[in-house]
């Protein structure tokens, strides 16, 4: 990102005194409409979520929030003030100030705390006109929302009083959170189904405004006027914009983890592969095999190489892989392995055919083999014995312990990826044991 001259918290602070300085001449001139503030509110999160380089969706729905937040904090935050103050002009500018401040704030760390809330260029592209119609699109939905907060029906205080009615109804409340995760969980679908997203929260918000209006599970039927359906409505709307917005940012950053943690692993699965070492040793081991003209060896080699690469090509994206697959990439690559240690290795693979269909984190136990020839002496007279066995609940590697003396110390960063990789997916825990003589992994079968 380029080098900013002006930082966000100078550009909050701006505008911050900015509202201040409305605030301030509106009362003065008994000027009440809210409009030069909103514009304000919604020019500050576009700049400070474009120098960012935050993507327009998010952008879009921080804008909203921090409209929605601004007027319902902004309601009533003056008036305890005005009574400390004693001053109807200061009291407001005041409370506009620090709201304005803490809005501002919020975006900034918001859109700074996560990678996923980058625009990557495969997202709508913030352009001046995208960026003219998110902002007027809000305003318009900020002035209805004002508009009918503002009417009779409305009287004062009748907004937070709804909105704590609403949060006290453990029907609604469940269904406006469970709504919303279901949606998040869908989300990656629905990404480019704008209409379904649409549909699915305008039924949450219905659903909700009549479980409170009949207070539901208890249906006792309302007595007053169906005008509480009016009052209900919006304030049912502005909770799940909030609850949707949360949910979101829960959900991004959710995916953004998996996908790091995703993107480690299989850096580290390539590094196993494609490394110096690796690469040097096949190569010797081809040309032996070519010099002395064993061709039938030679292509057998080859291909075998080829097949380990074309099998992590193709489950580089896959969380899971069959057991069955997995144990027939292994053994391809235990072919390697005998054809460089043509002397002092052993694997016994004792796996219940059984357990072939059911998964595995993919290429987590070619690691664990490559790991224990890594670590371990390999020798005729010192021969390392691989096993992989199972039980049945998990797939167990097990080497006999004959650590090496010299070469780099382990960093255990394969195990701590497998690890991760296990936790991200399926939430259970892989074991690893060192005993005197045996080094043992076990890794759940899914």
């Amino acid at each position: 990102m380029k080098e900013q001259r002006i930082s966000n918290i100078a550009i909050i602070s701006i505008f911050a005194l900015l509202h201040f300085a409305v605030a301030i001449i509106g009362r003065m001139l008994d000027y009440h409409d809210d409009i030069p503030l909103t514009i304000l509110t919604i020019t500050m999160v576009i700049v400070v979520s474009m120098r960012n380089s935050t993507r327009i969706e998010l952008m879009g729905i921080l804008t909203l929030v921090c409209t929605i937040l601004g007027f319902l904090i902004g309601s009533w935050a003056w008036q305890p003030l005005s009574e400390i103050l004693g001053n109807d002009t200061i009291a407001p500018a005041i409370s506009t100030f620090l709201i304005t401040t803490l809005l501002g704030l919020l975006t900034h760390y918001i859109t700074l705390s996560n990678k996923k809330f980058r625009n990557t260029g495969t997202t709508w592209q913030p352009s001046v006109r995208n960026i003219i119609v998110v902002a007027i699109s809000i305003l318009v939905i900020r002035l209805v929302y004002v508009a009918l907060f503002r009417v009779e029906i409305f009287s004062e205080g009748m907004l937070f009083v709804t909105l704590f009615e609403i949060m006290s109804n453990s029907w609604a409340v469940i269904l406006l959170i469970t709504g919303n995760i279901v949606i998040m969980m869908r989300f990656q679908q629905w990404r480019n189904q704008g209409k379904a997203i649409i549909i699915s929260t305008t039924a949450i918000v219905i659903c909700t405004t009549l479980i409170c209006y009949y207070d539901l599970p208890n249906m006792e039927y309302p007595s007053a006027s169906p005008s509480e359906l009016t009052i209900l409505a919006p304030s049912t709307l502005l909770l799940e914009i909030l609850v949707f917005t949360i949910c979101y940012l829960v959900q991004s950053t959710r995916v953004s983890r998996l996908q790091l943690s995703r993107s480690e692993y299989q850096y580290e699965r390539l590094k196993q592969q494609i490394n110096p070492h690796f690469l040097f040793n096949s190569l010797n081991i081809l040309d032996y095999l070519v010099q002395e003209q064993q061709t039938e060896r030679a292509s057998s080699f080859i291909r075998k190489l080829a097949n380990i690469y074309r099998y992590m090509l193709r489950n580089d994206e896959k969380p899971l892989v069959k057991i069955g697959e997995e144990l027939d990439f292994t053994k391809m690559y235990i072919d390697l392995l005998r054809e460089r240690f043509i002397e002092g290795m052993v694997f016994v693979i004792d796996i219940d055919e059984s357990l072939y269909d059911r998964n595995i984190v993919p290429c987590s136990l070619q690691l664990l083999v490559e790991n224990a020839t890594k670590h371990n002496i390999v020798s005729a007279e010192l021969p390392l014995t691989i096993k992989i066995k199972c039980d049945a609940e998990y797939i167990m590697v097990i080497n006999n312990l004959q650590e090496r003396t010299h070469g780099q110390p382990s960093t255990h960063l394969g195990l701590a990826n497998i690890r991760r990789q296990y936790m991200d997916i399926t939430r259970r825990e892989i074991f690893v044991e060192k005993t005197e003589t045996e080094f043992i992994v076990k890794l759940p079968i899914i």
